[in-house]
């Protein structure tokens, strides 16, 4: 487990137990809080009714459990499939981890190991469990005190993140791979033979087996994108920007840098606007960043080459970059005003 852990009273036997029960199980505590400022210990999840999911762009998420899963369960004390874990805490037998043979090795520093591991497991043969039982606390940080740096052919966790999923995804969910991360098509992830090599030897199943039997209710197949780039107004040649924000939070108008993240702007088919893992909506005050609707076709913005307009249907309104307080907002379009027209700039990579 990570360094900057505590564990609780009698977190190992139950830990344990599941694999004793079966050698092919990986099990995972409970993480509990340990407060970065004053290290009081504390739970925000007494029940044990989360397990690990993740997005399109591997970014690891928590997830309710389904009403299958709690009515499965005669205890809250059981423990409980789970389709990916978090990477810093765990337990498995270690014949199965070096059947597996361990995480890729060419997997650099930080980033993806807890998807490589969590989707080997499940597609070759193994299970992993969250153990209500054992509870473990974990110092989380503000921010990364430091970068893990990138190599000469792009960003270091994209490299990673690439790696897992040429190697374990269908193609189909590859393609939601690059819908979310457009620049990655540009990235060279190395040589993964031996992973597929491996693949191949252990019989793994496939994606679609793993969407359809351990994470089928964690996330919605991904439209693809009809536009995505720089964001960039007419008027201002200023880009919109999340700034690292979450919801709910306004969307900015900043320089634009040429980097992508959070000035990577995507429109897709079904009519959503995004920004990293987060959904744009507005109205005639604000522009706002939202967490996206499970319901895709929900899009409400279209956008139109031939005038520059990006209008939201159901209000029948352009998105206005307003020129003094560079404030966004909904208003009636203007074919001749600059500050309601936009383009998306398609980046190209920058390492």
């Amino acid at each position: 487990m990570d360094a900057h852990c505590e564990v609780n009273v009698n977190w190992l036997p139950p830990l344990l137990e599941p694999i004793y029960r079966d050698r092919t199980v990986m099990t995972v505590p409970i993480i509990d809080v340990i407060d970065l400022n004053n290290f009081r210990y504390h739970s925000e999840n007494h029940n044990g009714d989360y397990r690990g999911g993740f997005d399109w762009s591997l970014l690891y998420e928590k997830h309710k459990l389904t009403a299958q899963q709690e009515k499965s369960r005669k205890y809250k004390s059981e423990p409980y499939d789970s389709p990916t874990h978090a990477g810093g805490l765990l337990a498995i037998d270690r014949n199965f981890f070096l059947r597996l043979e361990a995480y890729d090795p060419g997997l650099l520093i930080w980033g993806g190991e807890n998807m490589e591991l969590s989707f080997k497991i499940w597609q070759c043969g193994g299970s992993i469990k969250w153990v209500p039982c054992s509870r473990v606390g974990h110092v989380y940080r503000k921010f990364l005190p430091y970068d893990f740096g990138q190599r000469k052919k792009g960003p270091l966790d994209l490299y990673n993140y690439k790696r897992v999923v040429e190697t374990w995804f269908d193609p189909k969910h590859k393609e939601y791979f690059y819908t979310r991360v457009p620049l990655a098509r540009f990235l060279d992830h190395g040589d993964i033979s031996k992973q597929l090599s491996l693949k191949k030897r252990l019989r793994c199943k496939s994606f679609q087996w793993y969407m359809e039997n351990v994470a089928n209710d964690i996330i919605p197949d991904l439209p693809r994108n009809m536009h995505w780039g720089e964001l960039r107004n007419l008027g201002t040649n200023s880009c919109m920007d999340s700034t690292l924000f979450g919801p709910p939070s306004l969307m900015k108008m900043m320089p634009c840098h040429g980097y992508g993240h959070t000035q990577l702007i995507r429109l897709n088919v079904e009519g959503q606007l995004a920004v990293t893992e987060y959904c744009i909506d507005g109205d005639q005050e604000n522009i706002t960043l939202v967490s996206c609707s499970s319901r895709v076709a929900d899009g409400p913005w279209s956008y139109y080459e031939s005038t520059h307009f990006l209008i939201h249907r159901p209000k029948k309104l352009c998105l206005v970059q307003q020129p003094a307080t560079h404030r966004l907002f909904l208003r009636p379009c203007h074919k001749n005003n600059n500050y309601h027209k936009w383009i998306f700039q398609t980046l190209r990579p920058w390492w």
